[in-house]
């Protein structure tokens, strides 16, 4: 999504202030912060057609008004995310996150205690076979920070999806169920044989439809005009296998964005119950030390179906999760049967 960045500066005409630059004191700075943040989401943001700017910006500049520098100027930026509309975006300052949470049903502890207790844990890839002929690959969320990182963790989900050879498969069932986000490129390029080559989503400017396409050719991923990470080693192709995928509450943006990858392709299915609805695609800029991160685009499948809220999946499953015992997960055994498991 790096070309909703480019247009965002020339059509803005403001610079990204960074770090390096001198930092104007007091009010200036905070100021300026309001001015920058205000002036991307009037032009970026996807909720930027369903809100009054007049009394938007009025509301926040009243609330700022006092402010003497860029951390008591902080609070109105989340002030900002809230009056948008805008949930999944965020402004980090000194470590701190900024942000608006928007009010959600109370969550099901006693229905979802298994799956609670599985997030707790540390997250790492797991796979098995559950009987003879049928695998199992659990995709969990994750935070590449370095250099090639994404590369490495897209190669460790293909190594260990290559232990169950799918190529050799009856169906395999991929668990998104404890997968928070992070980065959405190394999860699909991770099963890129059981995807093949092509476009799988797209991020859209619900505005002006301005589109980026997302999906892998070859041994990489790609966005837009962008590859993002590649494989150094691509297993046999398995682009007819049955593909169940397990989606859930916690299932959250870029967890979301790799089921988005799944629907439309043939003989894959969606179980569970409806995700968290992290389905709008950010992006960042830079003012002063702010990491500024905003709703810009709404995600796609491959048919142009749009996703603004929870995805709902093919076949819900009420019954309890079983991380403990798979063999009498609801979840896991709904899709089993749906294989062709006995």
């Amino acid at each position: 999504m790096k070309k909703y960045l480019a247009i965002a500066l020339l059509i803005l005409g403001y610079p990204v202030i960074s770090s390096a630059q001198q930092i104007p004191s007091g009010a200036d700075s905070a100021r300026i912060v309001i001015d920058s943040v205000l002036s991307y989401a009037h032009h970026h943001s996807i909720y930027r057609d369903k809100v009054d700017w007049t009394k938007l910006t009025a509301t926040v500049k009243e609330r700022s008004a006092k402010a003497k520098s860029v951390q008591e100027a902080m609070p109105s930026v989340s002030l900002i995310y809230e009056l948008l509309g805008d949930f999944h975006g965020f402004a980090v300052y000194n470590r701190k996150y900024y942000r608006w949470k928007a009010p959600r049903a109370p969550f099901d502890t006693v229905k979802y205690r298994s799956l609670i207790a599985k997030a707790k844990q540390k997250h790492k890839i797991e796979f098995r076979l559950l009987q003879k002929g049928y695998g199992y690959l659990l995709i969990p969320d994750n935070n590449p920070t370095r250099p090639r990182e994404a590369d490495t963790l897209s190669q460790q989900i293909q190594d260990s999806l290559a232990k169950l050879q799918p190529e050799k498969l009856k169906g395999l069932i991929i668990d998104l169920r404890t997968n928070g986000g992070g980065n959405m490129y190394p999860m699909i390029l991770g099963v890129a044989n059981l995807l093949g080559d092509g476009q799988f989503g797209s991020f859209i400017d619900p505005i002006t439809k301005q589109k980026d396409a997302w999906g892998i050719k070859g041994t990489a991923t790609y966005a837009g005009a962008d590859t993002v990470c590649r494989l150094q080693k691509l297993g046999k192709p398995a682009t007819k296998l049955k593909v169940a995928l397990l989606i859930g509450p916690y299932t959250a943006s870029s967890g979301e964005a790799t089921a988005i990858t799944f629907m439309g392709r043939k003989s894959a299915r969606l179980f569970g119950n409806k995700t968290a609805a992290y389905t709008t695609a950010n992006e960042s800029f830079r003012v002063f030390d702010i990491n500024v991160i905003m709703a810009v685009a709404v995600e796609a499948d491959r048919n142009g179906n749009t996703y603004y809220g929870a995805i709902t999946p093919e076949q819900e499953v009420n019954g309890p999760d079983n991380f403990e015992n798979l063999n009498q997960d609801s979840k896991v055994i709904a899709a089993l049967q749906w294989l062709g498991a006995k």
